[in-house]
């Protein structure tokens, strides 16, 4: 399966490459979730879903544009067919796409798959198999005093977040939940936190299925708001606040 993923990938880095940014952000349909599809999104989409319609993938599918679509089998394909689609189609170059294999919840992913976009760059797992960045074993950062945190710090941010990053030394906000994930899987820092006013901004399991278990086999882990581990049904209708760590020690500075 874990090949299937990787061909997925590179077939929708494909039919986004080269979409004019106009292009990129025209409004195009309504999601299952309610929210406007732009243009590239569903081009995303539909190459993931023209792929397993000619691969005889037999996965449920699930992703932000289309919903659930149930076809009876026992595992489901967790799609975001693009994530950070504000920098997609802003010209900022940091956005992936996501896909997860797995059944019932968060926790019963078994397969992920998170490539960037723009670089290529491919981050993947497999549960008890550890974690790669283009087939090199990744592992979180050891803790240290010089710590980097991911957060948003924008309108919509409880004080929490802003109390947060004033216990690290550096703060990024880089907007593509992913690859944020992904970037503390790998060592590149020791936290991301996403912490919003308005829930209906949080993450949900579509957006980070893959990453999760990509962190997890890295040696890191998943919380929720209230600090205990993640974990979320396999629904569009559920979103919460977050943190992912290298360490309950970077945890404490959080929450």
């Amino acid at each position: 399966m874990m090949n299937h993923l990787l061909e997925m990938a590179r077939t929708v880095r494909t039919a986004v490459a080269g979409i004019p940014l106009e292009e990129r952000r025209r409004t195009v349909a309504m999601g299952a979730d309610g929210t406007p599809t732009s243009y590239i999104d569903k081009v995303a989409e539909d190459a993931i879903l023209e792929y397993m319609k000619i691969h005889d993938i037999r996965l449920n599918f699930l992703s932000e544009e289309a919903g659930f679509i149930d076809w009876e089998f026992e595992d489901t394909l967790v799609v975001d067919p693009l994530d950070g689609t504000f920098n997609a189609c802003s010209g900022i170059p940091f956005y992936s796409v996501s896909l997860a294999v797995g059944r019932d919840s968060l926790s019963g992913m078994t397969e992920g798959l998170v490539m960037n976009l723009v670089t290529g760059d491919c981050f993947r797992a497999s549960e008890g198999g550890g974690a790669m960045l283009n087939d090199q074993p990744i592992k979180v950062r050891a803790p240290a005093d010089d710590k980097t945190l991911i957060t948003y710090l924008g309108a919509s941010a409880r004080p929490r977040a802003h109390a947060a990053a004033s216990r690290f030394r550096r703060v990024r906000c880089l907007g593509s939940v992913s690859l944020e994930i992904c970037a503390v899987a790998c060592g590149q820092v020791d936290a991301f936190f996403i912490d919003y006013s308005n829930v209906e901004k949080s993450p949900r399991v579509i957006d980070i299925a893959a990453a999760v278990l990509i962190l997890r086999e890295a040696g890191g882990q998943a919380y929720d708001a209230n600090g205990e581990i993640l974990n979320m049904p396999l629904s569009l209708d559920v979103r919460k606040n977050m943190a992912a760590v290298n360490s309950t020690d970077t945890l404490e500075l959080i929450l």
